[in-house]
């Protein structure tokens, strides 16, 4: 344990005097910085050490030696207590069985929190579970039906500019035979 004490405590940021899990950042003189604190750093941009000028941050030199150090340090699950490694404990812990979950339907108003071994009896018999379950089916039909009222009423339109078209059309041809039929009537007298 005092070998990983005394390796962290290497590795520590020398801003912010932690030890930073993801990306290292480091000057040209190889005094390295945790990539939050590089972020924080004013212009003129200058290494926390040795006040060397450091380029813009969109071009900062990773140190990945120091990167694969910090994710071999030893690291313990914080819901099960599993020993892992920095590197490996967020994917551990993400699907670990011993996480706490809310109910899938967390969202409708369920405040059931608990373990994934159990989440499954309670969603069964949870009202809320229960009853997005079956809205879910009449959803997706809700869904589909007005994407088929939204095609119909697509084709819907050029069809009313149609009917419009040959109401005005109709019009026309009736003022006309009324006309002609007007006019064989005053050659009939």
């Amino acid at each position: 344990s005092f070998f990983f004490l005394m390796a962290a405590q290497r590795l520590e940021c020398p801003v912010c005097l932690e030890v930073q899990d993801g990306q290292q950042h480091q000057c040209r003189e190889g005094h390295v910085f945790c990539a939050a604190c590089d972020s924080n750093l004013r212009a003129p941009r200058r290494c926390p050490e040795c006040r060397m000028a450091l380029g813009p941050l969109s071009q900062a030199i990773r140190c990945r030696s120091h990167e694969e150090r910090i994710a071999a340090l030893p690291a313990a699950c914080s819901h099960c207590g599993l020993a892992t490694m920095r590197g490996e404990v967020a994917a551990h812990e993400h699907d670990c069985p011993q996480r706490p979950r809310a109910c899938s339907a967390a969202e409708a108003g369920c405040a059931w929190s608990g373990l994934l071994a159990d989440k499954a009896a309670h969603e069964a018999t949870c009202p809320f579970a229960v009853c997005q379950r079956m809205m879910a089916p009449l959803q997706t039909e809700v869904v589909e039906l007005r994407a088929e009222n939204s095609r119909l009423q697509a084709q819907l339109a050029p069809l009313q500019a149609q009917l419009a078209a040959q109401g005005a059309e109709n019009s026309q041809l009736r003022s006309r035979m009324v006309a002609l039929e007007a006019g064989e009537g005053s050659e009939e007298g």
